[in-house]
């Protein structure tokens, strides 16, 4: 902006007119310097700069508009301003059009002099503005030239790390592969002398050999842990998930360490409670994960000692646990224990080959693939215990994929594949008679009982998939052999005698079954038919719909409600929830906020915008802080919600009362 007075430069070639408008300007802080014909002003305009420039559209001389354009060539963005006298605004217009600022028309009063400094001035801040946005505009294109520089740089840094990665990848790949192969020679051959089949050797060459095998053994551990690093560093490490039962997988585990444990006096010990429920897990990577953590526990313990397995039930997870009588970790050791290439101290006299210091490292990239965490506790002199946790499995979640996989499989190996569905028909009796608590650990026993009944092959599994109902997924029986098994499956549920505080319950069980390929040829119509065969009470019930991104909480709150003989639906985010009221009337709707992709906002207000679903009673579950009462576009007297962390009976309670509150209004 210019600084002191504002210097104008006036074409008029009236003198009445132009000494008028010198005054009314200069009176307003501005300078003006006049000139009476277009040629004139066109000479000063090389000599001297001006601020704004009034143009008189009719100069003896040049006319006003060939004025206009003149200055603009000589002086680009200059603010120019139209005078003209009344019938000449199309000229003014057209004026504009090539780039003028405004026009004014002369008044026979001289009444447009005191608009004129007013339209000075908006002139001379459109300018400002128009040259203030031009240069944000250069500035943007700027950073904007900059970034796509900066990108093209990451993109080529990005594509020289995948290079790199891959030829990382390629080179270990390549190593250990040959490495590998006269790894195996050199074992083959070492096993041949140990054997005497080459001939007799001494003791001392015998003890020799044996350290050769063992080295040879300790080598190819370090090369199976530097691949395992690699692929779960580079995200190539693909969970294959299934039912995984903890008893034979941890048996296993210990059965195959036993010598070593053996050969340093080492117990083991495993310790599991009954009814323990299983996994949806890589039952490879948690057999990896427990042999390297009983394994570095064998190996930091002299003998005698103890190294314990155990495993607990938690709310949501199993916990598993593997204690030492070893020499503990020290606490500054701790921190940095489940890092790459990290190795305890050495003590002296501790036996075993020192490896890469992997083991731990990739222990916890597993857990933590599989949604569980990991975590130790020592006493340096006294054994340590490491714990790591992995989710409880949740049926709603899994059921169908164990069902879907497990056909997949049938079909690919051409067998025959069935599931058979128990349903304890009693169950709503038992229930009223001895109370939730009780009932639910009658599904319990019940769900181990069948374990124990069903001849288990490869791919069976027994699930409690509804309230009151077992399935039995098998993988490999026909129709008749399945209807075999349903009838002894029943005849055992039947047979035994549970108890329910000091009394002994008998159930009655119904249980049929559907096969592939002789009644069925997808999952889906396995399970409807399954569903189709059991009989149902004709009884209408209330149907709940859970909205929640979090499993465990979906999982918490239908097995409350369905024992409660609430039909329960269940939604893991807000499309999936719309999607499933499109097929499916439900009577209540419990909706938690803080969800990915669609909020619990959002579908509130696409509840009550649609007429289909717009008189759904809606309960908020909402944690402490996250109410925002506003974005409901309501007041808190006109929905309806529970805080978290709430008490399962409150949650109950509202439940009912909305219900209630419904049933009145119609």
């Amino acid at each position: 902006m210019h600084k002191g007075p504002i210097p104008v430069l006036l074409f008029e070639d009236d003198d009445g007119q132009a000494l008028l408008t010198k005054e009314a300007l200069e009176a307003d802080g501005f300078t003006v310097d006049v000139c009476r014909t277009g040629r004139e002003g066109l000479d000063r305009l090389f000599n001297t700069g001006y601020e704004v420039y009034l143009i008189d559209m009719k100069l003896p001389d040049i006319a006003g508009v060939e004025i206009l354009r003149r200055i603009n060539t000589i002086r680009p963005g200059a603010v120019c301003i139209i005078v003209t006298g009344h019938g000449d605004e199309a000229a003014a217009v057209e004026a504009m059009k090539l780039g003028a600022y405004d026009y004014i028309i002369k008044s026979p009063y001289m009444g447009h002099l005191t608009a004129l400094p007013v339209v000075i001035r908006e002139g001379l801040a459109r300018r400002q503005l128009k040259a203030e946005r031009e240069q944000l505009q250069t500035e943007l294109w700027e950073q904007a030239r900059l970034l796509e520089e900066r990108n093209a740089e990451l993109r080529r840094a990005n594509e020289e790390l995948k290079r790199l990665d891959q030829l990382k990848s390629d080179l270990i790949s390549m190593v250990s592969h040959e490495l590998r192969t006269p790894l195996a020679t050199m074992k083959e051959f070492t096993s041949i002398l140990a054997d005497h089949i080459a001939g007799p050797v001494t003791p001392d060459q015998q003890q020799y050999l044996a350290i050769i095998k063992a080295n040879i053994d300790r080598l190819g551990r370090i090369i199976d842990d530097l691949l395992d690093m690699a692929k779960i560093e580079a995200g190539r490490i693909i969970l294959t998930k299934g039912f995984v039962e903890v008893r034979p997988l941890t048996e296993h585990v210990l059965e195959s360490l036993r010598p070593l444990a053996e050969a340093k006096q080492v117990s083991l010990e495993l310790q599991l409670p009954q009814n323990l429920p299983g996994v949806f897990a890589d039952e490879d990577k948690v057999n990896q994960i427990l042999v390297n953590l009983v394994g570095n526990a064998i190996k930091y313990t002299d003998g005698p000692g103890r190294v314990t397995v155990s495993a607990v039930e938690r709310t949501n997870e199993l916990e598993f646990s593997v204690a030492d009588t070893g020499i503990g970790i020290a606490p500054e050791d701790v921190p940095r224990l489940f890092e790459k290439f990290q190795q305890l101290r050495r003590v002296p006299g501790l036996s075993g080959g020192k490896g890469a210091g992997l083991g731990l490292a990739i222990s916890k990239r597993l857990v933590e693939l599989h949604g569980g965490r990991i975590w130790l506790t020592s006493t340096p002199g006294a054994g340590s215990t490491f714990c790591f946790s992995l989710p409880k499995y949740h049926v709603e979640e899994i059921f169908h994929e164990c069902v879907r996989t497990g056909l997949e499989q049938a079909k690919h190996n051409h067998e025959s594949f069935s599931l058979i569905v128990t349903s304890i028909m009693n169950f709503t009796e038992i229930k009223a008679q001895y109370g939730l608590e009780q009932a639910s650990r009658l599904l319990k026993e019940a769900e181990g009982v069948l374990r124990e009944a069903v001849r288990r092959g490869r791919g069976d599994i027994v699930i409690r998939w509804q309230q009151g109902e077992m399935v039995v997924i098998l993988a490999e029986v026909d129709q008749a052999g399945a209807k075999a098994i349903a009838d002894r499956m029943r005849r055992t549920m039947e047979e035994r005698a549970f108890t329910l505080g000091s009394q002994t319950v008998h159930v009655t069980v119904r249980a049929t079954s559907a096969t592939y390929p002789d009644e069925a040829t997808t999952w889906e119509e396995l399970v409807q038919l399954s569903e189709r065969r059991l009989p149902r009470p004709d009884v209408s019930k209330t149907t709940i719909l859970i909205v929640d991104d979090e499993p465990k909480i979906r999982q918490f709150l239908k097995q409350a409600l369905e024992l409660r003989e609430y039909d329960v639906l269940a939604a893991a985010s807000g499309p999936d929830a719309l999607e499933q009221l499109k097929r499916q009337p439900v009577d209540l709707v419990l909706l938690d906020l803080m969800m990915p992709v669609m909020d619990g906002y959002e579908v509130y207000h696409l509840l009550k915008e649609d007429p289909k679903t717009r008189d759904i009673p809606v309960i908020i579950v909402t944690a402490k802080g996250e109410r925002k009462d506003r974005q409901l576009g309501l007041d808190n007297s006109t929905y309806n919600y529970i805080t978290k962390p709430f008490q399962l009976e409150d949650l109950l309670a509202k439940v009912q009362e909305v219900l209630q509150q419904r049933a009145a209004s119609r």
